[in-house]
């Protein structure tokens, strides 16, 4: 999922990441590259769907979604 990425940004904890399936409706926005990391390896693990992960833009704020 998100592992195949570069060292992790120190600025990456204060970031909010979409956690989407590709397979189903499965979709969760989280603080931080590491529980975004976590959410979907654990959806991969239990359901073996694709999962995708995005940054969240600022702009959005966070009673958007």
């Amino acid at each position: 999922m998100l592992a195949n990425r570069e060292p992790t940004d120190p600025d990456d904890e204060t970031k909010r990441y979409l956690v989407k399936c590709e397979t189903c409706a499965f979709e969760h926005t989280v603080d931080g590259r590491d529980e975004a990391t976590v959410i979907g390896s654990d959806h991969q693990t239990e359901t073996r769907h694709d999962v995708v992960a995005v940054e969240v833009p600022p702009s959005l704020g966070r009673s958007s979604y």
